[in-house]
């Protein structure tokens, strides 16, 4: 019965982490919050923030 709990324990703390992870990640923005950042050769901006000349 006490593993049990013990083993529930940390799943449920590791979801959390995993979750507060995400969520500090997704605030970030886009390329912020990117792994790869540092080594990245992509602009990082999306369609609608480059303005389009003719």
């Amino acid at each position: 019965m006490f593993v049990n709990i013990i083993i529930g324990g940390l799943i449920f703390g590791y979801a959390s982490w995993s979750l507060i992870k995400f969520i500090k990640k997704s605030k970030q923005g886009k390329c912020a919050g990117c792994s790869v950042k540092n080594s990245c050769s992509s602009s990082c901006h999306s369609i609608s923030d480059v303005s389009l000349k003719k």
